[in-house]
């Protein structure tokens, strides 16, 4: 497996290096035959315990809002980005990207093996993936390149109390941001 370069379930990753803004939860459909990925945040936050912070968060956003895509991901056909509010008052995020070829789902921790038609993700215990769509076999969720398939990944489940003080929900200051 290659270093994961991008990881879905941080918003800012995918327009920027680091980033302070996660969601609670990250649905991944992947569909082979469209070449499509369709990533979908909800619940966006923030850590922020500081000014400092939240002037970080406050920079990423603006990225954001303008789809400064990351260098890895201009190359790819196409991508939107559409935010949308919940009636609970949560910010979520609609990522799509057609991507060109298989390879490039490496940034994403998907490596693809032509041989077996086969995708893997790996298995960290943190991110608390669930899935209908595939097997866990040995370190490695094994997906088939036959058909869609779609996982969950829950990383910020099982946060440490001393973050969980910091943790802001996003939509007052992506309101302000989006509005300037």
């Amino acid at each position: 497996m290659e270093v994961i370069k991008i990881a879905f379930f941080v918003l800012g990753v995918f327009f920027g290096e680091n980033s302070r803004i996660g969601a609670e939860k990250t649905t991944v459909t992947v569909n082979p035959n469209k070449q499509t990925i369709t990533i979908v945040q909800e619940n966006i936050f923030a850590l922020i315990a500081n000014e400092a912070d939240s002037m970080q968060v406050s920079s990423e956003l603006e990225k954001v809002i303008a789809r400064n895509w990351r260098k890895e991901i201009e190359t790819y056909p196409s991508k939107s980005c559409t935010f949308y509010v919940t009636d609970k008052g949560n910010l979520n995020a609609k990522i799509i990207l057609k991507y060109p070829s298989e390879n490039v789902l490496r940034d994403f921790a998907l490596d693809f093996n032509k041989e077996a038609k086969e995708f893997s993700l790996i298995n960290i215990p943190d991110w608390n993936v669930e899935t209908e769509d595939g097997a866990l076999k040995g370190n490695y969720w094994r997906f088939s390149a036959d058909d869609s398939f779609t996982f969950v990944v829950t990383p910020f489940k099982n946060m440490p109390d001393k973050f969980k003080g910091t943790k802001r929900n996003l939509k007052p200051i992506w309101e302000t941001e989006k509005d300037r």
